[in-house]
């Protein structure tokens, strides 16, 4: 498929890019998701080494989602890290700055994926000071991107908390750049939660061991859930690293 103009998800995690990365796909075009084909961390590098961002990616349309999580669990948002670079490098792409209202991404955030007691013990902050920690990056990145974008022609604002409205509207949006989409084909997060995709599944699995290992401090089940998923998708090397590491700290484990 002839790529017209690249598409970049800069906006916030938990707040709808693996719908829209589903959406694209479904309509046939070439689509990074996170780090699953290595965009993430190849753009950090290609960067650090004065390449083109794209370098590697050069006949990908759409790029969703663009972080990773680095070897020490880190969570790396390369989107944000070069907002700037992304802008001034690729002066045709399209920007699509997905959000929710910062109460509902704050609620978000504490309820999934073992964020907030990973990084209450990662930064030394109780809960409160980790979720204001969390509200003064949110709104200094929603900031950054509006006084940069907002106004252009080449930017759309998506408002995961309407999502069938965002949709409709940013469907329309593509389609005044000469990108068409078939809006029968996007389908809700909880609808590709049943997908038959099996890396989503895997996925899942492994929120289940986080959740197990930090929300109820059960390692045996949380080591169980993570060996299935990496089973499953051994290429995944954070999945071994934590591996690593839950079954070195059971060796001297106390409920928390």
């Amino acid at each position: 498929m002839e790529i017209k103009k690249r598409i970049y998800l800069i906006g916030f995690d938990l707040s709808g890019g693996l719908g829209l990365h589903r959406y694209f796909v479904d309509n046939g075009y070439s689509c990074t998701f996170g780090d699953e084909d290595g965009f993430s961390s190849r753009a950090l590098n290609n960067y650090q080494n004065n390449l083109p961002l794209v370098t590697g990616f050069e006949s990908c349309q759409f790029f969703t989602q663009i972080q990773h999580e680095d070897k020490n669990g880190d969570f790396i948002y390369t989107h944000e890290r070069l907002l700037d670079s992304l802008i001034e490098e690729q002066p045709n792409a399209l920007f699509i700055f997905n959000y929710l209202p910062v109460e509902k991404w704050l609620e978000q955030r504490a309820s999934c994926y073992g964020y907030l007691p990973k990084t209450t013990k990662a930064l030394g902050l109780s809960e409160a000071q980790v979720l204001e920690h969390w509200r003064d990056y949110y709104l200094a990145y929603y900031e950054k991107v509006i006084s940069r974008l907002e106004g252009t022609e080449n930017y759309f604002a998506y408002n995961h908390s309407n999502e069938n409205e965002s949709v409709l509207e940013l469907t329309r949006f593509l389609a005044s750049h000469g990108i068409t989409l078939n809006l029968a084909t996007y389908k809700p997060i909880s609808e590709i939660r049943g997908s038959t995709d099996q890396r989503f599944h895997v996925q899942n699995i492994r929120e289940a061991a986080l959740y197990f290992r930090y929300h109820r401090f059960d390692i045996d089940t949380a080591i169980n859930l993570l060996q299935e998923a990496e089973k499953h998708q051994p290429c995944r090397y954070y999945f071994k690293d934590e591996l690593k590491k839950w079954k070195l700290e059971k060796k001297t484990w106390k409920s928390e």
